[in-house]
């Protein structure tokens, strides 16, 4: 390099290190963009003032507020420090005590109203200009609580107390133009209440634990704290959300009495997920558990107590809900898998264990197309629907599966919808397609509830008898199938033979 060049470059290297970065962020910068991201929660951050004393901006006096449908959020969280650390962001410092005043009052119902006291102990809270050219703020905290308090019901003091912990936990908020990114992470919750009537004997208490909680959220517009009247009109103005959310291991237990009658509920899950879209196409939803197992007792329970498990529980939905010329995507799937019931409870009504007492499973996924004839966010198309409000194009069935009692039963199908034709099935769209199932177990099924009396003989020998017109033998003893077929003309067979209906 020549001698012009290197000082050329080491002259600019130190102007450059001389100045401040052009993407440091400022303390108003971040003062302003903590008060837009509150909005987006439906929040109204104030500051009675704001000064600044070299690299400090100090605004006095904050106060938190918040307005929905019948419910109003007031409080005071004092001064706020922001301080620009000379590397582009700006470190904040929050009290570590405040409270806040909730009024909740439903036009039928009670007005109940509380304080929530929150504490933050340790908060370590950083704003940084975010890669999407909005400001990104970043926190830890190795402990929260939160808790109720003063809590009154139609102005009259109501012994109730509830507490919250949080540990360990951190995320982000990232504010870039009209959409928001959130992240949440935390080691354990814990909640503890306990309450009584104030005018009856009646109390009860209990506690919640979670472990390994995460959650992520995505946003445009303002819809995660909002007037539910005003959700078409925001979806329609381009509003979106989407957010996700895991916990571990969970465990609960309450309890309570009143009348001298005495309930508990106590169980744990190895853990669940949670996802959901919403925006002005269509909405998803869906929600997944494993291990769940919950035991009960009471004194209007006949058993010392009832235990159940489930080995999983899920369920997941797709609905559009834009008006459309072209069909869109449904679906609907839920899943019920190895349930089980103690023994003293299955004992009740087969004292002499005739009954197989495997887990039971019921699982089904609905899926197709369809479409929106009208505006489904429009109050008035809703109230006054002109003909039908939509139409299916198509089903699949999928997934299907019911085992119960040594039983169990499995089938597919698909079928296409003719909406022309409202005349052959009697209003609704003609149906073309098959629908294949195979059942297993059903005649020992019938013949150990003829065994335990809860079947006549003869009525057991009759439905095994009518099951011929609908079904043939299967690929093992005591296995069913069929084929059930719908045609567009109306005729509806069972393994190619017709079925009367009349």
């Amino acid at each position: 390099m020549k001698p012009f060049f290197r000082l050329t470059a080491a002259t600019a290297a130190l102007c450059i290190a001389g100045t401040p970065a052009a993407w440091a962020l400022t303390a108003e910068e971040a003062w302003e963009a903590w008060v837009a991201i509150a909005a987006e929660y439906g929040e109204t951050v104030t500051a009675a003032s704001t000064s600044r004393d070299g690299d400090v901006l100090t605004a006095s006096g904050v106060a938190v507020s918040m307005e929905m449908q019948d419910m109003t959020l007031d409080g005071t969280l004092g001064d706020v420090t922001l301080t620009e650390n000379g590397d582009g962001t700006v470190a904040i410092a929050v009290p570590p005590a405040f409270q806040v005043a909730m009024s909740v009052a439903p036009e039928y119902g009670e007005k109940v109203e509380l304080n929530i006291d929150f504490t933050v102990d340790g908060l370590d809270m950083t704003a940084a200009d975010a890669d999407a050219g909005g400001v990104a703020f970043t926190y830890a905290a190795p402990s929260m609580t939160f808790g109720i308090s003063d809590m009154k019901v139609d102005g009259v003091a109501t012994p109730f107390t509830f507490t919250g912990a949080i540990s360990d936990s951190a995320g982000t908020y990232t504010k870039a133009g009209e959409g928001l990114v959130s992240n949440f992470t935390a080691k354990s919750l814990q909640i503890d209440f306990e309450g009584r009537d104030p005018e009856g004997g009646g109390s009860g208490q209990g506690t919640v634990t979670m472990a390994d909680i995460a959650s992520t959220s995505t946003g445009q517009g303002q819809l995660f704290f909002m007037d539910p009247a005003q959700l078409p009109e925001m979806l329609k103005s381009g509003a979106s959300m989407q957010g996700s959310t895991t916990v571990g291991a969970t465990t609960f237990s309450i309890e309570g009495v009143d009348a001298g009658e005495t309930f508990a509920l106590s169980g744990d899950m190895d853990g669940g997920t949670g996802t959901v879209t919403l925006n002005a196409d269509q909405v998803l939803y869906a929600v997944n558990y494993t291990g769940f197992d919950v035991t009960m007792s009471g004194s209007e329970i006949p058993l010392p107590e009832v235990t159940l498990g489930m080995g999983e529980t899920s369920f997941n939905m797709i609905m559009p809900i834009a008006q459309s010329e072209a069909p869109k995507p449904y679906m609907l799937a839920v899943g019920l898998k190895d349930l089980t019931i103690a023994d003293g409870l299955w004992n009740m009504f087969d004292p002499g264990t005739v009954l197989p007492r495997d887990p039971a499973t019921l699982t089904f996924n609905l899926a197709g197309t369809g479409r929106w004839l009208i505006d489904i966010l429009d109050p008035e198309a809703m109230a006054n629907p002109q003909g039908m409000p939509g139409e299916v194009q198509s089903l699949n069935i999928s997934d299907v599966r019911l085992v119960v009692a040594g039983a169990e039963l499995t089938a597919e199908g698909n079928f296409t919808f003719d909406n022309t034709d409202l005349m052959t099935f009697g209003g609704m769209p003609a149906p073309d397609g098959t629908l294949r199932a195979r059942l297993s177990g059903a005649n020992a099924l019938l013949d150990n509830l003829v065994t335990m009396g809860f079947v006549p003989a003869d009525q057991a020998n009759g439905v095994k008898m009518m099951s011929g017109m609908f079904f043939r033998p299967g690929d093992g003893p005591d296995v069913l199938t069929t084929e059930i077929g719908v045609s567009p003309d109306g005729t509806i067979s069972a393994n190619g033979i017709p079925i009367p209906l009349q």
